[in-house]
């Protein structure tokens, strides 16, 4: 007898389960138990991400990448520590 476990969030009523491929055609029972939410879930705002990755999926410039972010932030001449610590000290 095998036993498959699969832990996933539903996102819709209709499930792709690759892992119950060995088992086409055989007789199986299926369970599906609602599990609490984890700690970490509850403190995720679930719904911001969602309309961040809708913004940026409808963002037609790609994200730059850090390496990029690197460079252009090495072409500023100077330090920019006396800059950072003057704005901190407007905001507060």
């Amino acid at each position: 007898m095998t036993t498959i476990r699969v832990t996933t969030k539903l996102e819709s009523d209709t499930l792709v389960l690759p892992e119950l491929g060995p088992l086409i055609g055989k007789t199986v029972e299926i369970r599906v138990t609602e599990q609490p939410e984890s700690a970490i879930d509850a403190l995720i705002d679930h719904e911001y991400h969602a309309m961040i990755e809708a913004e940026c999926a409808a963002d037609p410039e790609p994200v730059p990448t850090l390496e990029e972010v690197r460079a252009a932030l090495a072409s500023i001449p100077g330090d920019m520590t006396a800059d950072i610590i003057a704005d901190r000290e407007e905001r507060f």
